[in-house]
């Protein structure tokens, strides 16, 4: 069988996106929470700030068709929820503090959104979600602010939640580093398979669905050479593993109309602990365990294969044009298969 292990790396490297990477979205970031200090409500005290998302677990990828780069802030605020029983009130001092220099502001249901048209020709634009929590010091819980600026008494609400320890479990999952590193490539395989197979679609498979669902069915997967004691990471193996075991936990399910229904629940770890995927319906799960099989399909056939040509073709297929596939003539496949010793460990 061909050894994939040099394209895998290639292509993600070609999709990886972490903040550090990102000078511009930074200085967004930066600005906007310069902004907030100088002009939020008295009313607001004081709050923390910390990244959340993909860019806090190191699971970012680049959106594709030039989507805008995003980050996602959480503000705490040293408040009693019971203090504020309008969530709204308080999502307003994020919103009215940055409205007073920016156009492009929107309060959304989770979160408050500042959109930044590009600087340059051809560049992406920017935008950046913050996420409104009460978290007063002498409560053990987290609310998270739900509801949009004009929402009524049952389209709001402050909703439990534990953001900082989501984050820490998937950030820190694995003790060993190179299980880690391996843990958040197949995140980021499995998210960019996801934007290519389910582009546009709504109530699709999200980013943070099949990452809490690595939790559970990641395994991490290397070879051993004894002569050199080298421990070689196999990509190829841990992604078909960790497709392989949610294709296993889709389970018959009674749904409301009494009509049965094969589904994956991917529940969250912490507060407040609801699937994820619970509002895709029947035909959007159907799908989804679908193309999860043709997804294994393509894998197997492609680690079964000699010629890595053919392979990463195969894989191109699900994985998009950033999957790299050799020319021909670099792959000496007229002359048998050749042999490579891989030695990279991340």
């Amino acid at each position: 069988m061909a050894n994939l292990h040099s394209y895998f790396k290639s292509f993600h490297d070609a999709i990886k996106l972490d903040y550090d990477d990102n000078k511009g979205l930074r200085e967004k970031r930066d600005e906007l929470l310069e902004v907030l200090k100088k002009n939020m409500s008295i009313d607001a005290g004081s709050f923390e700030i910390f990244h959340q998302g993909s860019y806090a677990m190191y699971t970012g990828i680049k959106s594709l068709d030039g989507g805008d780069y995003d980050i996602d802030v959480g503000l705490l605020f040293n408040i009693s929820k019971d203090d504020y029983p309008n969530p709204i009130t308080v999502k307003k001092w994020v919103y009215n503090a940055l409205t007073n220099e920016y156009d492009d502001v929107e309060m959304k249901k989770p979160c408050v959104t500042v959109k930044f048209e590009s600087e340059g020709e051809g560049e992406r634009n920017y935008h950046v979600d913050f996420a409104i929590y009460a978290d007063h010091e002498e409560s053990d819980d987290t609310y998270l602010a739900k509801g949009k600026l004009n929402s009524d008494a049952d389209n709001r609400c402050w909703e439990e939640s534990d953001p900082k320890t989501l984050v820490n479990d998937i950030k820190n999952h694995f003790e060993d580093s190179d299980d880690r590193k391996q843990f958040r490539r197949t995140i980021r395989y499995i998210k960019r398979w996801k934007d290519i197979k389910f582009k546009g679609q709504v109530n699709r498979p999200s980013g943070i669905g099949l990452t809490v669902a690595a939790l559970t069915h990641f395994q991490a997967k290397y070879s051993y050479d004894g002569f050199t004691n080298t421990k070689n990471v196999k990509d190829l193996d841990a992604l078909e593993t960790f497709v392989q075991n949610m294709i296993n936990a889709f389970v018959t399910t009674l749904v409301d109309d009494f009509e049965l229904e094969e589904r994956l629940r991917v529940n969250l770890p912490t507060p407040p602990k609801n699937d994820i995927y619970e509002k895709m319906t029947g035909k959007q799960m159907a799908a989804f365990k679908e193309k999860l099989e043709c997804l294994l399909n393509k894998l197997q056939q492609a680690k079964n294969e000699t010629d890595p040509v053919v392979a990463c073709k195969l894989l191109q297929e699900e994985f998009g044009d950033d999957f790299p596939v050799p020319e021909e003539s670099t792959t000496a496949q007229k002359r048998g298969p050749s042999i490579i010793v891989d030695h990279s460990s991340a």
